[in-house]
């Protein structure tokens, strides 16, 4: 159960809520997952005022953040054919208009067609709070690292 909401402003009032060691605080982009019951309380942090929910082209990169939804992807017209019908055998609209990239990361397994998707491009994660670029399915250190965006 979500006990408490929090809407930072900046990524450092981010940091400083997800490494309290209590109460356990999670990341909130779209909050598909994060919405359904839970046995444990926890408290999130929207990261919704932080703006990395941005598509941006850089050379043969796109650099997508970590809120963008899987939706907006999916109107871009820079991601190859196959990457579009990656994201429709994800989810339905509904939820793609919700999920977020970092969070269908997060909680992906073996049948995500989007992390498969990304795993045969080489695509890179960037994890806070040290900025670190690490490839997708690489394990991430602390459960107070999170995602900002993806390369």
């Amino acid at each position: 159960m979500i006990t408490t909401y929090h809407r930072p402003q900046t990524l450092e009032e981010v940091l400083a809520l997800i490494s309290r060691a209590h109460p356990r605080t999670l990341p909130l982009g779209g909050g598909t997952l994060l919405s359904h019951s839970q046995a444990e309380s926890v408290e999130v942090v929207d990261l919704q005022a932080l703006g990395l929910n941005q598509i941006k082209k850089n050379g043969n990169n796109l650099d997508m953040g970590a809120t963008t939804t899987l939706q907006q992807l999916l109107e871009n017209k820079d991601f190859p054919n196959a990457f579009h019908s990656a994201l429709k055998l994800e989810a339905p609209l509904n939820i793609r208009d919700a999920a977020t990239v970092a969070g269908t990361l997060v909680v992906s397994d073996g049948r995500s067609t989007f992390a498969t998707v990304l795993l045969a491009l080489d695509a890179k994660v960037i994890i806070q709070p040290d900025g670190q670029e690490l490839l997708i399915g690489q394990p991430v250190a602390s459960p107070r690292e999170f995602i900002t965006g993806e390369r």
